[in-house]
């Protein structure tokens, strides 16, 4: 592998943008293509996703993974952003003193659309939503269709409700935990969010970002292989490898597979191509 391509699992700390750690990654590693997939606010922590160099073409994989998080809902008070960032707009002194935790995780179960948050970054005439907003212009911004596969209240002592929750991509959580407040007949915003997994991975296998330098960020580079456990992998000789690296089909006998990693020789991951009739497609070429 090149020791300017790979892939960074970073465990983001509270405070910071996710752009921001991408100028730090540059800084670091002298790498300018760097990629994530999936912002988190500098409100929320965890886990980040980053790609360094022409891995950056492998993003798209990633990013439809569902994700995990744990939240920390406040009763009794909602805020312009759904979070501890905006002013106060709507209280509420109907706080329960306690809650069916089995009911309230049927009924999110059951979710398949959420509110766009007015403080987000969704395009709206080539801007984003939080720009009209910061400025005092309402603008019309469409449910998100959303998948709520796991929810559990880890804990509730009024007037906080600690939660998890796996969800998929796109899935505002300041707009669930407003909408849990509501199906509890209170007001609620949450003041503190962390991202625990991606797909299949855990933010406890990711490293923090003070201890990326630029001698050891490759030793930090997650193997590709447990990246994507569910791609085939192929190992090609020298000949084919050159014949898919230039865009040409080959002959590969095996199951229709539109997921399949190219490796040379050496194990180094080469780009990802597709079988179908027993021919070898290539659609992305990792160049170093």
């Amino acid at each position: 592998m090149s020791d300017n391509q790979g892939f960074l699992l970073i465990d983001k700390a509270l405070g910071i943008s996710s752009f921001a750690l991408v100028r730090q990654l540059r800084d670091i590693t002298g790498i300018s293509r760097i990629g994530h997939t999936g912002t988190l606010d500098p409100l929320a922590s965890g886990l980040l996703i980053f790609a360094l160099g022409s891995y950056t073409r492998l993003c798209q994989f990633l990013e439809a993974q569902d994700k995990e998080y744990e939240a920390v809902l406040k009763l009794g008070e909602q805020t312009e952003t759904g979070d501890i960032e905006g002013k106060v707009i709507a209280t509420s002194e109907n706080i329960p003193s306690r809650i069916d935790k089995e009911d309230l995780r049927k009924n999110i179960l059951q979710i398949t659309s959420l509110r766009t948050p007015a403080y987000s970054a969704v395009k709206v005439k080539g801007k984003p939503a939080y720009s009209y907003a910061r400025n005092g212009i309402k603008v019309e911004l469409e449910d998100r269709p959303v998948n709520i596969s796991e929810f559990e209240v880890i804990d509730y002592s009024p007037p906080y409700l600690i939660f998890r929750c796996k969800v998929s991509k796109g899935t505002y959580i300041r707009s669930l935990g407003e909408l849990i407040a509501q199906l509890l007949g209170t007001a609620g915003f949450c003041i503190s969010l962390r991202r625990t997994s991606i797909g299949h991975l855990k933010v406890s296998q990711a490293a923090k970002i003070e201890d990326i330098t630029k001698e050891n960020f490759s030793y930090h580079f997650f193997p590709v292989k447990e990246l994507f456990p569910d791609f085939e992998q192929l190992i090609l000789p020298f000949q084919e490898l050159l014949y898919i690296k230039n865009g040409n089909p080959i002959p590969n006998s095996g199951i229709d597979n539109e997921k399949i990693l190219i490796f040379d020789s050496d194990g180094s991951l080469q780009g990802v191509a597709k079988r179908k009739d027993g021919i070898l497609i290539p659609y992305i070429n990792l160049k170093n």
